[in-house]
């Protein structure tokens, strides 16, 4: 007597499942055209202790709400907030109104066409008061608020080290005016961003002299390299690792100078901006939350080469076939999914809606959380905190706000200054 139907036919699907699995894996010249290998994640950490859950960030304010889309990385100068956004414009907010100091990029159909239109990402003021701005497809800029003149510093059709800035990230600037910055993937631009976080590290970390023009790479083979912080002394400066949740430390001077180190592991979360908390510490921006007590895809596919390749292949075939598409009969369809076929906007969308800010002072210790586990404030990239350290301001990749809160109230009341 033979196997049950049911039997055969899961078999024979299991069987056509694994054959093509190990085509699209082996058969050589698909793209992308990148190595897969193997790695861990160090486990995420507990919610417990500093880390409880807690709904601090529920008291926050939107800010222009509904007006714009995706204030990622925010600058504060007296009463006003500068901030890039989607489509390409730097603007300046000042009594709840906003108003366009700088642009880019060229002009755009709207984030479809966001290569085109530009995305400022990463932005500070330095000492003399020019706004410093990291925009993911054409470089970094010095901007004049005052006169909108804008200034290219490092194009991203200049050649570094033997390759080009496809995605500059996000900034610190030293007393001198060095720039140290993130180019987030020598491989592909932020649109494409899943494909560098599946396959090998490309990223890298950057120093722009002003005095000389020169751009030094610093490290290299970083995995989505993101978030970037000096240390009050500037002897130092912390680095989020976005693919493989944890911050870096790399030392600019001293005895340890030119070595890096690990700074925090195992977040529970994505990092994203690193920012000073205004009295010694770092406030560390959780994008996307990842739990102690429950699967994350990333931990599963991690060690798994093949099957990080198998996807990237297929994601790479479906945008090849849409390009063809495209170029056929242009129509909004094939570009939406083009756009969203690579980017980590969808995979935002799925993921819980837990906003989480870490606060931690020199030594890597965290000293406290501000969460908001109801959804309410969510997706946050950075906090920032005005000259006086009482209020500060929530940016987002993805939020049509910007959220604004009173520091002093949500913070724990034992809570020190956290200078070593």
């Amino acid at each position: 007597m033979g196997l049950p139907r049911p039997v055969l036919f899961l078999g024979r699907v299991l069987i056509d499942v694994t054959v093509f699995f190990f085509i699209i894996v082996l058969l050589p010249g698909l793209p992308p055209h990148t190595s897969f290998v193997s790695y861990s994640l160090t486990p995420p950490m507990s919610l417990e202790g500093k880390l409880t859950r807690n709904t601090k960030l529920s008291t926050a304010e939107p800010i222009l709400d509904g007006e714009i889309t995706g204030p990622e990385s925010l600058a504060v100068r007296g009463n006003e907030i500068y901030t890039g956004l989607i489509g390409g414009d730097v603007i300046r907010v000042k009594g709840g109104k906003a108003e366009k100091v700088a642009r880019f990029g060229q002009p755009c159909a709207g984030k479809l066409d966001e290569a085109r239109c530009g995305r400022p990402l990463g932005l500070r003021f330095d000492r003399t008061g020019h706004l410093i701005v990291a925009d993911a497809y054409y470089g970094l800029f010095k901007v004049n608020v005052d006169t909108e003149q804008v200034e290219t510093l490092v194009s991203s059709n200049e050649t570094i080290d033997g390759n080009s800035l496809m995605c500059s990230n996000d900034l610190d600037v030293s007393s001198s005016g060095d720039v140290y910055w993130t180019d987030s993937s020598t491989k592909y631009h932020l649109q494409n961003t899943l494909f560098e976080l599946l396959g090998e590290p490309s990223g890298r970390f950057l120093k722009f002299d002003p005095k000389t023009k020169e751009t030094t790479v610093l490290l290299k083979d970083l995995h989505f390299p993101n978030g970037v912080q000096l240390f009050p002394n500037e002897e130092s400066v912390l680095i989020s690792e976005t693919a493989r949740y944890r911050v870096l430390r790399y030392y600019l001077k001293g005895p340890k100078a030119g070595q890096k180190e690990i700074f925090l592991d195992g977040l529970p979360g994505s990092p994203d901006n690193i920012r000073s908390n205004g009295r010694g510490g770092f406030f560390i921006s959780l994008v996307a939350p990842r739990y102690a007590d429950a699967i994350s895809l990333a931990d599963i596919i991690a060690p798994s080469p093949l099957t990080r390749k198998f996807v990237a292949r297929l994601m790479a075939m479906v945008d090849s076939s849409l390009s063809l598409i495209e170029s056929i009969f242009s129509n909004p369809i094939t570009q939406t999914a083009q756009y969203y076929i690579g980017h980590l906007e969808p995979i935002a969308n799925v993921l819980p809606r837990h906003g989480f800010i870490l606060e931690v002072n020199q030594k890597g210790e965290i000293t406290a959380s501000l969460q908001d586990s109801s959804g309410q404030v969510a997706h946050i990239s950075q906090i920032t905190v005005d000259q006086e350290g009482k209020t500060a301001y929530l940016g987002s990749p993805y939020n049509k706000k910007i959220w604004k809160i009173n520091l002093e109230s949500v913070r724990d009341n034992e809570h020190s200054i956290d200078v070593v």
